[in-house]
Formats: structure tokens, sequence, C-alpha cells
């Protein structure tokens, strides 16, 4: 019976640090992606080849990068969009989360809302250009998960 308990108490604990440690609001955050994001970027984020780039399995290796970290707030679908700075920072953090587990840096850090608003401004004016040295410098690093096209 106390086996039981300890490994009931250590579930509960598990799930509460889990609970504590996510920083974005699931609900909120799906909506904006289907208001805002999804039309372009398609429901599971694959994108449209060779128009629209995919956001699944590849934002999080663009994160590691510190100039890709900017790079995601300031292309220009992010950084013009509707939605205010703490909206921007929740759909980040719930697309690295659920979309990039796998290529999401260990080290990520979640973004904020004081984060965005210092940086997402101005949009970026040459998306394809910063992209592409970005993705020389991920595939410098030894990552070729990321395409050099969309």
């Amino acid at each position: 019976m106390k086996a039981r308990a300890v490994v009931a108490a250590a579930m509960l604990a598990a799930l509460s640090a889990t609970a504590a440690s996510q920083t974005y609001d699931a609900a909120r955050a799906r909506k904006d992606w289907v208001l805002n994001c999804m039309g372009c970027h398609t429901a599971d984020g694959s994108g449209i080849p060779g128009k629209v780039p995919a956001l699944r399995n590849s934002l999080g290796h663009f994160v590691s990068l510190a100039e890709g970290r900017q790079f995601v707030m300031r292309v220009p679908g992010a950084a013009n969009s509707a939605l205010n700075d703490a909206e921007l920072a929740n759909v980040l953090n719930w697309l690295l989360a659920t979309m990039n587990e796998e290529s999401r840096p260990a080290s990520f850090k979640p973004y904020t809302a004081d984060e965005v608003a210092a940086h997402r401004r101005p949009a970026l004016t040459d998306v394809a250009r910063a992209r592409m040295k970005l993705v020389k410098e991920l595939q410098e690093n030894g990552v070729d998960a990321v395409p050099e096209h969309y």
C-alpha cells in the first residue's frame, strides 16, 4: 500500500511540475494559430512546399541560433500580425512545445511579451536572404533538417 502511495505522489508531483513549467495557454494559442497563421502554414504546420515554409520540426532549429530567435519574430507574418506581443509570444511558445519537440533546443527559454515587443519590429524586408543565412549557419553546425528553400 505504501508503494502505491509513493508512486501516486511521484506522479502527482511530475504532473504539477509539467503544468507549472508550461509557458503558454494552449487553448488561446491554438485559437490565435487558427485565426492568424494556419491559413498559410496549414493546420499541422507543414507549410506549402515551394511557397510557405514549414514550421513543424524546423522552428526549433532556428531558435537555437541567436539571430534565428529574432528571425521568427520578425518575419512579416509574425511582426505585422494582429496579435499583440503577449499573444505572439504565446503562439511561438505553443508552436515550439507542440510542433517542434524534437528540434527545440534543450536550453530553449520561452518567449516573453517584453522580448517580442523589443524585437519584432521592424519586420524583415528580405526574408529569403535572412532565412538562407540562418540555414547555412545551421548546416555549418551540422543541422541539415531545414531545407534551403521552402
